[in-house]
């Protein structure tokens, strides 16, 4: 789903691993043709998607991740990487622009983590998974299934992880939107947080 924020400015919620959505963004892409994208992945990740669509290689998936794609696949075809993801490094790989990871790096991340997640946290974490295997999702939309997810496996302390996260990304947003005022920007958002984005900015404009 895309929405226009003014006419150098457009942002994309994608449901993570869903083909579908992969396949949408890459219409709008190609419509739209922004010369600068940002995404909500960290800058170890754009490298990593790099290295993906140079050299394809299979990934390790948590047994959450697992889970997560299993339920998915209720709503339509799911991959990984996810498909919003491949289709916007292929995009700026085939027009030679520059893609901007929006999340904490890797340090930045650690530190938020280590400040929440304890290990009574990792533990517990780690002994719902038989509880959410067994979990019956009844949501309609793949939308409606993402936001059930979260509030099904998501402990307190990671809420609080994402929350940091998800108040670092509206701030690298806003920062970096000043900065490229004079350039068309798409901005590509994971759906976690695709309604807390477009709320803040749709508050400003």
């Amino acid at each position: 789903m895309m929405h226009k924020i003014n006419d150098r400015f457009y942002i994309f919620g994608g449901v993570k691993g869903l083909v579908r959505d992969g396949d949408e963004l890459r219409k709008e892409l190609l419509e739209k043709r922004p010369d600068i994208v940002f995404i909500t992945i960290a800058p170890e990740q754009v490298d990593g998607m790099k290295e993906f669509l140079e050299d394809p290689f299979e990934m390790n998936l948590s047994d959450y991740e697992i889970l997560y794609g299993i339920n998915l696949s209720r709503y339509g075809e799911v991959m990984t990487p996810s498909p919003v993801y491949i289709e916007a490094t292929r995009y700026c790989k085939e027009n030679d622009i520059e893609m901007i990871g929006l999340d904490m790096d890797e340090g930045d991340y650690q530190i938020i983590y280590s400040k929440y997640v304890k290990t009574t946290d990792l533990l517990r974490h780690s002994m719902r998974k038989k509880k959410v295997s067994k979990y019956k999702f009844d949501a309609e939309t793949p939308e409606e299934f993402v936001e059930s997810w979260n509030n099904v496996v998501d402990l307190k302390s990671f809420k609080k992880v994402n929350a940091e996260r998800k108040k670092y990304i509206i701030e690298r947003i806003d920062s970096l939107q000043k900065e490229y005022s004079d350039r068309n920007i798409f901005c590509i958002v994971d759906y976690d947080y695709y309604k807390d984005v477009l709320n803040h900015f749709e508050n400003r404009y």
